[in-house]
């Protein structure tokens, strides 16, 4: 199994969905350096305490309430008291595998450069909860993305203390005896770490982390789409010549025009420019004549590189943005150990996630409208030379004759999903509202806006398995023999699942099933 070292840089959005998804175990880095590092920084917070000066959130309250300062002898229990008073996380639990994210996200936070000053025992039970699956169950409401995940972090916190449930072995179990079952003694966390833990990034970064992945395979489909959309339509491949895109410059669109154009290269439904020529023929001397086939495809065909370009090049930026998330410091205060100063600061602002995930759920949002028009010219017979909703071929004397509706039901349920993605296109990050006493007066919206891009992909994922069910009853209909060879093994794939429909039956279990599919075959990986 791959191992990945958790040294505060260098992890990438796969190395999270790995870690998540069970498939990568976790080291922390036993580098001498970097542990003298930690240790270093943590007997500097120690003594800097020790001076009496007001410490933020360790000798001093939290938020407005920063003006009460405490003894030095009472901040242990301080921290106890903030993770105490934020759980009142509410609404739906992340999963097992985003509960993972969270913990791999925010150890590799906390341990960057030292930064974050928590003692090396912290860290190691952080990575001993990954090593033995005992995840923290946390509610997906209460955070506004300011000072950080304070609300859903806390249900992290809670677990050193034995406190709160995890997922453990498949269920959800108090901490408390997951922890003993291992045998793991809690960690009462110390000056500052209830803070370190709780004032992050971690839980929007996770999130956003999962969803580029799932996003990222959504632009390859949608790619797929179009072609075998062109290839229904008896389309061109001109369109998709690299020339075309290189002429543009965006990189995202040529990406996305090779892809299609492999996809075609091998088809016998995707003329070459030089094959439409000869089928169009010339006027021989005539002044008028009205074509039976358009010089060229509708904007949906046409365009799509285009669209999806916008989407990989939009993939592109943002892995930037959250990959240098990912390794930030991002917890407050920071202790400078090498310069012995303490920094007041706001690097728990969770800007560049929450604009990544607005971004994202546009261009998203662009390729599942592309689809949806994608799907018309797939299903009604007036745009493609096929039958009525995809009806199978029937003759007027046959039994079955005007009962058969064929994919009516399917587009209105594209159509449908459509809509509703959409709706999540509305930019989280301007809605900032005050909170907190006016202490939090400008909030990112960062978790929130990770969770709408997670649901606004997972919605995609439906919309897709619907059009892929109707792509596969427009090639039986056509002959798939006349298909390329990539478009004919997801054909065979999606035939494993759903069977050509011939008589009218609901499809509902059957898109579920390809919509998974999607999402984990090595064919659009």
């Amino acid at each position: 199994m791959k191992t990945v070292v958790v040294k505060g840089e260098g992890l990438t959005i796969e190395d999270v969905c790995d870690v998540s998804e069970g498939k990568a175990a976790v080291r922390l880095c036993d580098d001498k350096k970097f542990l003298e590092t930690l240790k270093k920084s943590r007997d500097f917070l120690m003594s800097y305490i020790a001076r009496g000066y007001p410490t933020y959130g360790v000798t001093t309250n939290f938020g407005d309430s920063c003006d009460n300062q405490i003894s030095k002898e009472k901040a242990n229990e301080l921290q106890h008291v903030i993770v105490t008073y934020h759980g009142i996380g509410l609404g739906q639990k992340l999963s097992h595998n985003e509960g993972r994210a969270v913990v791999l996200c925010r150890l590799n936070g906390n341990i960057k450069g030292g930064y974050s000053a928590i003692r090396v025992e912290l860290a190691q039970f952080m990575e001993k909860l990954l090593e033995k699956d005992i995840i923290p169950v946390i509610p997906e409401l209460g955070s506004v993305g300011a000072s950080g995940d304070l609300t859903p972090l806390s249900y992290l916190a809670a677990v050193m203390y034995g406190e709160r449930d995890v997922y453990y072995k498949g269920k959800i179990v108090p901490s408390k005896e997951a922890l003993q079952a291992e045998g793991i003694k809690t960690l009462p966390l110390e000056a500052k770490e209830g803070l370190a833990l709780m004032n992050g990034t971690s839980v929007m970064t996770a999130i956003a982390s999962l969803a580029w992945k799932k996003a990222a395979r959504l632009a390859n489909i949608s790619d797929f789409l179009t072609a075998v959309t062109t290839e229904i339509m008896n389309g061109t491949e001109v369109p998709f010549r690299r020339k075309v895109s290189e002429i543009k410059n965006h990189p995202g669109q040529i990406e996305s025009s090779e892809h299609v154009y492999a996809i075609l290269k091998d088809s016998d439904r995707a003329d070459n420019y030089e094959q439409f020529l000869k089928k169009m023929g010339t006027m021989d001397g005539k002044s008028y004549q009205k074509r039976d086939k358009k010089i060229q495809a509708r904007y949906s065909i046409r365009c799509a590189p285009q669209i999806n370009g916008v989407l990989r090049d939009t993939l592109s930026i943002t892995r930037q943005w959250i990959e240098q998330e990912i390794n930030s410091a991002n917890d407050n205060p920071l202790v400078d150990v090498e310069n012995e100063q303490l920094y007041n600061t706001g690097n728990f602002y969770g800007g560049h996630i929450c604009a990544s995930c607005d971004y994202l759920r546009i261009a998203l949002a662009n390729i599942s409208d592309l689809a949806d028009k994608q799907a018309e010219l797939i299903i009604d017979g007036k745009f493609n030379g096929l039958t009525e909703n995809l009806i199978p071929y029937t003759k007027e004397d046959d039994p079955r004759a005007g009962l058969r509706l064929g994919f009516k039901g399917a587009q209105i349920t594209i159509s449908a999903i459509r809509g509703e993605v959409q709706s999540f296109t509305n930019p989280i990050s301007v809605t900032s509202s005050p909170t907190e006493a006016l202490n939090q007066d400008k909030v990112s919206m960062g978790t929130i806006s990770a969770r709408k891009l997670r649901d606004q992909i997972n919605l995609i994922y439906l919309q897709f398995g619907v059009h892929m069910l109707a792509a596969c009853q427009a090639m039986d209909l056509i002959g798939a023999e006349h298909f390329g060879s990539f478009t004919r093994k997801v054909y065979d794939e999606v035939r494993k699942l759903s069977a050509f429909v011939q008589d009218d039956r609901a499809l509902d279990k059957e898109a579920a099933a390809v919509s998974e599919w999607m999402q984990t075959t090595e064919l659009f990986a």
